[in-house]
């Protein structure tokens, strides 16, 4: 079998399509990955073939200032607007660039299947002429099916707002989703006369019977028994990252020396803000205060490494989860679902500061299932609302009890090979 995985946007919306085709590899498929440019080297040490996007997409809408803006939710709410209007603008060119390329791999490839996210459209209408070849990967929920009690997760991470108006914000979003699906890709469609379609007939096929992959934790989200048999929660899927990966000594000496004491994570990942040395610096001065053992991972820039630290500080740029989770006793971070994941598959307490989108509805996940205290979204980040949520993260035993038992679970959700007997059977 030849699989095709398409994904744009950050480092946790490229790891689970990556994460999927890895253990596709492990079962003897072809696999071929298009990300954007900035992934070549990541994809290149697992020596599949790689397609890359425009480099513009990341630079431009989710590394540039005006970017950070949204990300941080900085300013009023008007200029959010503006600043949108006008990232918006800049996208369509990226966005049909982006959208020719898939077509012309899919054609020159000629796969089995198609895996995509949300970002990749034209897989969608390539699916209705080609059925079953398609699958529609979605890191987080509350994005496309209807869930009763919440609503689709927003700039802000949605909420539930009675089932009526949570099930409106599905069918919104649906809709958009569709007429975006068209626009973008029907000058494409127009030298094939043998194939029309429209938004309703994108809609129809989108919501029931294009086959959709939750790559979540059952034990975070409940599938609702309403969503048909084209859709599976599957557990969370993740690739090994650290058999080729070593430590620096510096590293190694730190986790030996602090082996006795409680050792914490923070990181933003690939989600950045435009002030991250006054956030840095804020997080820096509880860690001083309370003299904790701390790994600082600088990542893409949403925390900064500043000078005359103390030397239970430590700062790192690029690191495997899979091998700093089991050593820490907690991690901080900005609540993607990656992270989120991880954190709790490897037995750690978590604090989510928020950006934006689903990490609202992660960091809710793990307030109610007691596995972190509730953090302060990171345009309201302060020493002394941080404090405040850090001390009950380190103290209270409870959320890294809940912890440890959800990740007991968590290590034997995802089946692969149960997922491609269900491909199989529809192929």
């Amino acid at each position: 079998m030849k699989a095709i995985f398409f994904a744009l946007g950050s480092r946790g919306d490229i790891e689970p399509l990556f994460s999927l085709g890895e253990s596709l590899k492990k079962n003897d498929w072809e696999v071929i990955y298009v990300f954007p440019e900035q992934f070549k080297e990541m994809v290149k040490e697992s020596g599949d073939k790689f397609y890359g996007f425009t480099k513009a997409f990341i630079e431009v809408l989710l590394a540039s200032e005006k970017s950070k803006i949204i990300t941080s939710q900085k300013g009023s709410g008007i200029s959010r607007i503006k600043t949108l209007f006008s990232l918006a603008f800049k996208s369509i060119r990226i966005n049909k660039e982006i959208t020719i390329k898939q077509k012309e791999i899919i054609d020159l490839e000629n796969p089995d299947f198609v895996f995509f996210n949300q970002k990749c459209v034209y897989p969608i209408v390539w699916g209705i002429k080609n059925p079953n070849k398609v699958i529609f990967v979605h890191p987080f929920p509350c994005f496309l099916h209807p869930v009763d009690t919440h609503s689709i997760i927003g700039f802000s991470g949605g909420g539930n707002y009675g089932k009526f108006l949570n099930r409106l914000s599905y069918n919104f979003q649906s809709f958009i989703l569709s007429i975006a699906t068209y626009f973008t890709t029907r000058k494409l469609l127009r030298k094939d006369d043998a194939f029309k379609t429209n938004p309703f007939e994108i809609r129809k096929y989108v919501l029931h019977k294009i086959r959709s992959i939750y790559t979540i934790s059952p034990s975070f989200f409940q599938q609702p028994n309403k969503w048909g048999d084209h859709v599976d929660v599957i557990g969370f899927a993740e690739r090994d990252k650290c058999k080729e990966w070593k430590p620096k000594k510096l590293l190694a000496d730190f986790l030996e020396k602090y082996k006795e004491q409680k050792i914490f994570f923070i990181t933003f990942g690939s989600i950045s803000n435009p002030n991250p040395e006054a956030k840095t610096r804020a997080i820096l001065k509880v860690l001083g205060k309370h003299k904790v053992p701390t790994i600082i991972n600088t990542s893409w820039g949403g925390l900064v490494e500043v000078k005359n630290n103390p030397e239970h500080i430590i700062y790192v740029n690029d690191i495997p989860y899979d091998w700093i989770f089991p050593k820490v006793y907690g991690v901080v971070h900005h609540g993607g679902s990656g992270t989120t994941h991880s954190a709790i598959k490897y037995g750690c307490s978590s604090l989510i500061i928020p950006h934006f989108i689903d990490q609202f509805f992660w960091s809710k996940t793990i307030v109610e299932l007691k596995l972190g205290p509730k953090g302060h979204a990171i345009q309201k980040l302060s020493e002394s609302n941080f404090e405040k949520s850090f001390l009950d993260l380190m103290n209270n035993e409870v959320y890294k009890k809940n912890a440890e038992n959800i990740s007991v679970e968590m290590k034997h959700e995802f089946d692969i090979h149960k997922l491609m007997s269900k491909l199989k059977n529809i192929s």
